[in-house]
């Protein structure tokens, strides 16, 4: 460096969903020298709205109604957006390696979201769909139409039947779509929707673990009520292509099925699956300033790391919420300290939004931010305002505006 001139001090991201990029648009608020630069490392040029996915899977709402464009967001004197996929991280050398070069940093913002463990259950990598992304809802929603045409061609006589593994936040919305949705599709395709058969596998003793009993019962009974047939304390074994191994207290059968659908089981994101970012239990060592202990210059934030946040509601389960709250938080400790402050900030969540699970477009479940249970239509309603909320919290009326205005226009 030449005297006088002074170093570019480098801000790296990885990945843009609701917890990278709300790090990013906080950033661009925020810093106004010109002698810092931010790179956004994502696998894709556009975000897309997670909380959409179940919806996306069977039709409701379109590939391109979820997404939303990256660069018309961004400062492009300030921020540059790499369509790049992510390899590893040397935290020693301070450098990230893609697919397509290598990155120094000074800063570095991990947010690459988690990844389904397929190790976890054999044959789960090859027979099992999932709306972990939205490139595998859309996969899931042509996979919809595949599976129909095929039963309608067997003239089978058994039926078409849809299993879907995990009761927790993300199966219990799916299956409210499905039940919804599927006779609409079935119709369409000249199929008697009585024909339908639906299966939740869950291991525990109710669905919903996340939220209180009586919640959990109440999303159980409406499930009940549309004859989804519930297989409680029951753990998936293997998974073939037309049949799922299961186990129920000791006695251990196989399932048919048509179609298998995993919402369950994801793991940390194999770039952190080493001992740089992991403790001797595994866990993930992080500070309490979201920080790497060993590594105070990375952050890791929103679902990468698959940990609890302890509130006066209870153990809360990583959700856009969470992953906002700690994009800003990331954002004002790196302005901190680029203003000189060597003040440590602390990180607490503070659940000022509404938990809240649909059950189909006119019923849900929640707890709003007061503790006050919620069900029925009137949970149904807020889960659509919390929507807007969520995208609002993430980078203000610009980007709700790009959400929804812009997502109005691709219907």
């Amino acid at each position: 460096m030449r005297e006088g001139v002074r170093e570019v001090m480098h801000i790296v991201v990885l990945g843009a969903g609701y917890a990278g990029l709300t790090a990013v648009l906080q950033l661009q608020k925020k810093i106004k020298k010109k002698d810092i630069k931010i790179t956004l490392i994502n696998k894709h040029r556009y975000h897309y709205q997670t909380t959409w996915l179940h919806r996306c899977a069977v039709g409701i709402y379109s590939e391109a109604y979820a997404r939303v464009d990256l660069e018309p967001l961004l400062k492009k004197d300030l921020v540059t957006l790499k369509k790049e996929v992510v390899r590893a991280i040397h935290p020693h050398q301070k450098e990230v390696h893609t697919d397509e070069g290598i990155y120094s940093y000074d800063f570095l913002v991990v947010a690459l979201g988690a990844e389904i463990n397929t190790s976890e259950i054999p044959g789960l990598d090859h027979y099992a769909h999932s709306i972990v992304t939205l490139a595998r809802a859309n996969r899931l929603c042509n996979r919809f139409i595949t599976v129909m045409n095929d039963y309608k061609n067997s003239q089978q006589s058994d039926p078409l039947h849809i299993v879907v593994g995990g009761g927790g936040f993300t199966g219990v919305e799916l299956l409210g779509e499905l039940i919804e949705q599927l006779p609409k599709m079935l119709a369409m395709h000249q199929i008697d929707a009585n024909k339908l058969k639906l299966t939740l596998i869950e291991k525990e003793s109710t669905v919903l673990p996340e939220f209180n009993l009586e919640l959990g019962e109440y999303a159980l009974a409406r499930l009940e009520e549309a004859a989804v047939d519930i297989k409680l304390q029951t753990t998936i074994k293997e998974i073939k292509r037309r049949t799922i191994k299961i186990e129920h207290g000791g006695i251990v059968e196989e399932i048919p099925h048509d179609l298998f659908i995993w919402t369950a089981g994801v793991s940390k994101h194999s770039v952190l699956q080493s001992n740089a970012f992991l403790s001797s239990d595994q866990s993930m060592a992080l500070t309490s300033e979201l920080t790497v202990q060993e590594h105070p210059e990375i952050y890791i934030i929103g679902d990468a790391i698959q940990e609890k946040e302890v509130t006066h509601q209870g153990n809360v389960l990583p959700n856009a919420d969470i992953a906002i709250q700690k994009g800003k938080f990331v954002a004002e400790s790196i302005k901190a300290q680029l203003k000189g402050s060597h003040t440590k900030l602390i990180f607490s969540f503070k659940p000022y939004g509404s938990r809240i699970a649909s059950i189909g477009q006119h019923d849900a479940i929640g707890l709003l931010w007061n503790k006050k249970k919620v069900v029925g239509n009137l949970a149904a309603r807020i889960k659509r305002i919390t929507d807007h909320m969520i995208v609002f919290q993430m980078g203000g009326a610009r980007f709700w505006y790009s959400v929804f205005m812009g997502a109005s226009k691709k219907k």
